[in-house]
């Protein structure tokens, strides 16, 4: 046994999906008095392996730690003597590919850390989450954490942005020149995704027309990952910004594919783009869609002038109606 406790927080799937669960997980941390590690060396954004993590961003005010000792106390404890290795390549050598293929919390649980305890007497903990689940540590705001009883899911994950997350300052820099050269006084962001989780193209564009009608100049800033649907806004709006990125010609995710030519920068242009729609004046996005609701959370965009397209379709309201229910099954 060692004298400090660890967190290590893995990476899974795209940036929308890490990016939510290292939020939490750095909530946890400070509930837990253990110390941060985030590892994101798996395939999705590293090209070699390495950590891109801190190529990506910077931590303030987090107790880091720089490795992970040596020990056998490891939570799960699948991970012993493999803490080098992804999530995915975990999964894979416990789970059948058929099995993974589905939305199973009850196989994810077996791989990483339950966030509704903090009384773990292992060294080292793995977490690694699709989503947030801050709602889980809401029974632990206590003492110095009391005050967070009163702060919505939402308000307590904007503020761990502000307070513990910022990029890489080359990456900021690009967001800003974009801004500073392209933006114009009323900006309508849209993020799209039509790859893996197709939603109505249809419904995007009468949100931004009914907008258009408001403020007939507005810039459309058009976030997606299908180059069809960069054509479809092209040929319908005039004043359009799409920045350059890498589509896969076969016309599935952008992320965990293997025809990506540079992971990477195919994580900084995800970034670019998240970070860019939470510059605008308005959002129109999909709650099914990670991507989108980062980009809300990191904006100071008004609740009014949000919209989120899954609340018109059945489809994103049974998938919502599903999530509140099983925060508030937790919370009971």
């Amino acid at each position: 046994m060692v004298s400090e406790k660890f967190l290590l927080v893995k990476g899974k799937a795209g940036m929308g999906n890490r990016f939510l669960a290292l939020l939490d997980s750095i909530l946890y941390a400070q509930l837990t008095n253990r110390k941060i590690v985030v590892d994101w060396s798996d395939e999705v954004y590293s090209n070699n392996r390495s950590n891109v993590f801190p190529d990506f961003f910077n931590l303030h005010d987090v107790t880091q730690a720089s490795e992970i000792p040596s020990t056998q106390s490891v939570y799960p404890s699948v991970w012993k003597n493999s803490l080098d290795k992804s999530v995915n390549e975990i999964l894979l050598s416990y789970e059948s590919p058929d099995d993974l293929r589905y939305n199973n919390p009850k196989i994810w649980s077996k791989y990483t850390t339950n966030m509704s305890r903090l009384d773990y007497s292992e060294d080292i903990l793995i977490r690694w989450s699709y989503v947030t689940e801050t709602y889980k540590l809401r029974r632990h705001f206590v003492g110095d954490f009391a005050y967070l009883q009163s702060l919505s899911n939402e308000t307590i994950l904007k503020k761990i942005i502000r307070e513990h997350l910022s990029l890489q300052p080359n990456i900021e820099a690009i967001i800003k020149k974009t801004v500073d050269s392209s933006f114009e006084d009323i900006v309508i962001g849209v993020h799209v995704r039509y790859t893996d989780r197709k939603t109505s193209k249809n419904l995007y564009l009468e949100f931004v027309d009914k907008i258009l009608e408001k403020h007939p100049k507005s810039l459309i800033f058009l976030a997606t990952d299908n180059p069809e649907v960069e054509h479809l806004f092209r040929e319908k709006y005039t004043n359009i910004l799409v920045t350059d990125k890498w589509y896969p010609a076969s016309g599935s995710s952008l992320h965990q594919n293997p025809e990506c030519p540079d992971r990477f920068e195919n994580g900084v242009q995800a970034l670019i783009d998240i970070y860019l729609l939470s510059k605008c004046n308005y959002l129109i996005y999909n709650q099914t869609s990670t991507f989108g609701v980062v980009a809300k959370l990191i904006s100071d965009i008004p609740e009014a002038n949000t919209i989120d397209t899954s609340q018109y379709s059945l489809k994103g309201k049974v998938k919502n109606l599903i999530a509140w229910i099983r925060e508030k099954t937790v919370l009971s």
